[in-house]
């Protein structure tokens, strides 16, 4: 962490590892300017597995199955991209032609853990990284390594009782000031058979005060060292590395192992910890050391999914990292290596994404803009406030529960009409916003739990290639648990059409003076309360509960693209941003166009 004052303008400040002993048992007497500005982690629903068919919404009166977020395999990503600290460790960002297109992640909806790595002694995570994973609630811890070549840090370490002590409560320091959640621990450096006890010891003592002191951290140990002190990847747990898996939360298995290794590791943790199976995290290195990995990861992560360990997931940089030789052979622009990017990251991730479960928003309010975290400008609300590119994590917004892809079904035909996806030519807050041109079925944006009891405000921006023929809707899924029935909200133009379905409603749209009333009656919002800004529409509902049984949740948000006959294939529409918030049902009389919501059959 760099150690300048916020005073200091004499070159960008940066997050930094640490390299040194000496400078992890001094981290507190230093400043760190940046520590005020980490984001506390966004709540999320319960865990979903959305099926086959997770990127339509489909109503069906079936019931929606939720897993409680421990009970099923948890998903690490560890992020070894190019050595880290780059473009990321900036606390504001960089800004360049050759920057805004970088490795960005986004598909955190099935992440558990976000683990930044590097090879430097201490990693400390950087705040790029911790806002845009917070953002989207999920926790990130740092890693500690020694490697053969650092062998004497590690003894150091080990000198003395009173030391190694002096050292984790360094290292709980670093994790509870820049607000991280523990450390994944990498030892690979043979050690004297003598001192592997003190090196237990450490790992439990660290594991037990990160524990007191920050609430949900955890520690995980990377199967490297054996008991012995030898270096010896077991690639499976078993009795040569189980000293240090009993002494933390978790095991990070080496990469080289195969179904027997997994049925010895299932037979040792029915033997001897049967409570313990989701703290295994089989190792899954995208590069494809050891595994068929790449753009086949889905087949080793269907073994581990088969046995129900964890996974984690190493270098998913791969996606950006293998496609910038040939970038440079063919000088592509960074336009065109943008796009290339999203769509070899979309595809990775449409592969995995049946064998994983999904956590999404449930916190109101809720904004979105959708923002990547980079662009060739930056906008708010529709107008440019600075026309240079650009990259910054920091200002990801909450990402869809989905990848942006075609339907598996679509993916050998080379047709860029089959899918929405960011789009970087416009955008409402932000580098990005969202593009469909299909126009087919519902989409799914966000599996999320929003109750209705108190009402909903619900708004969207949108742009239309030609809005004679096309036009957007937001769709929800209201749902009642006890019926297990559900609802399709069309949240669209006050003409649009509705199946005669009796599970189907149109939202009335509020016009100008109404929206003006929800200013009045104490609502605020992120979007202007208006119909229209800076070349972007803006449509207000307001659904009321008053109708509605006790218990009704919106469990998705989608979208719909409707075109007339005499639209272009082309034709396209702009989701720039979506916000919900809570009504304010003491006063919904006053709002003659609010939306009554009603299950057909409500007691």
């Amino acid at each position: 962490m760099e150690e300048k004052t916020e005073c200091d303008s004499s070159y960008p400040q940066m997050c930094q590892p640490i390299l040194t002993l000496k400078e992890l048992l001094d981290f507190e007497k230093g400043p760190h300017p940046w520590k005020n500005l980490v984001e506390p982690i966004a709540p999320r629903t319960r865990s979903r597995h959305l099926g086959e068919r997770y990127q339509v919404l489909d109503f069906a009166d079936d019931p929606i199955t939720y897993v409680e977020n421990g009970s099923r395999p948890q998903v690490l990503l560890c992020h070894d991209f190019k050595g880290n600290y780059l473009n990321d460790k900036y606390i504001n960002g960089v800004q360049g032609e050759e920057q805004w297109v970088d490795y960005r992640f986004y598909n955190w909806a099935a992440i558990d853990i976000f683990c930044y790595f590097s090879h430097y002694f201490v990693t400390v995570p950087t705040l790029q990284w911790l806002n845009c994973a917070h953002r989207n609630g999920v926790k990130v811890i740092g890693t500690v390594i020694v490697e053969q070549k650092n062998v004497q840090l590690l003894r150091d370490i080990l000198q003395s009782e009173e030391f190694m002590m002096r050292v984790v409560e360094a290292l709980v320091q670093v994790s509870k000031v820049c607000q991280f959640h523990g450390w994944l621990l990498n030892i690979e450096c043979a050690l004297e058979s003598s001192k592997v006890g003190m090196l237990r010891d450490f790992v439990q003592l660290l594991t037990e005060r990160c524990h007191a002191e920050i609430p949900g951290s955890l520690v995980i140990w990377y199967d490297a060292i054996a008991k012995t002190g030898r270096v010896d990847w077991q690639n499976e747990l078993n009795s040569a590395n189980d000293t240090f898996f009993l002494a933390c939360d978790g095991i990070f298995l080496n990469y080289a192992w195969d179904r027997q290794k997994l049925e010895r590791t299932e037979n040792y943790i029915h033997n001897y910890c049967p409570n313990r199976r989701l703290d295994v995290f089989v190792g899954i290195d995208v590069f494809g050391r050891s595994q068929k990995a790449q753009m086949d990861t889905n087949a080793p992560l269907e073994q581990v999914m088969n046995f129900k360990f964890s996974v984690a997931l190493f270098a998913p940089g791969w996606t950006f990292e293998s496609l910038e030789e040939a970038s440079r052979r063919d000088q592509l622009e960074p336009d065109d290596r943008n796009v290339q990017f999203l769509q070899m990251n979309d595809r990775f991730w449409n592969r995995l994404w049946r064998h994983l479960y999904v956590r999404g928003p449930m916190q109101l309010p809720f904004y979105t803009s959708f923002c990547l975290g980079s662009g060739k400008f930056y906008n708010r609300l529709g107008k440019t406030q600075s026309d240079e590119c650009w990259f910054n994590l920091a200002k990801q917004n909450f990402q869809p529960s989905i990848p942006y892809t075609p339907p598996l079904e679509y993916e050998t035909r080379n047709d860029p009409l089959c899918h929405w996806t960011h789009h970087f030519d416009g955008a409402l807050d932000g580098g990005s916003c969202l593009k469909l041109r299909n126009d087919e079925q519902d989409k799914r944006l966000f599996a999320c739990d929003f109750s209705c009891a108190n009402d909903l405000i619900v708004c969207y921006a949108y742009r239309r290639s030609n809005p004679i023929t096309v036009d957007l809707a937001l769709v929800l899924k209201a749902y009642c648990p006890r019926r297990h029935e559900c609802m399709r909200i069309v949240c669209a133009n006050a003409n649009c059409h509705v199946g005669d379905r009796s599970n189907e409603m149109r939202a009335i749209p509020l016009d100008k003076e109404a929206s003006l009333q929800l200013l009045k009656l104490g609502a605020v919002s992120q979007l202007p309360l208006t119909d229209t800004v800076n070349g972007w529409d803006i449509r207000y509902y307001y659904l009321s509960a008053e109708e509605l049984p006790p218990g009704i949740r919106i469990v998705d948000i989608g979208m719909k693209l409707h075109k007339e006959p005499e639209a272009h294939a082309t034709d396209y529409a702009l989701l720039g941003a979506i916000h919900l918030q809570a009504g304010i049902p003491t006063h919904r009389e006053y709002l003659a166009q609010r939306t009554v919501l009603f299950f057909e059959g409500s007691e």
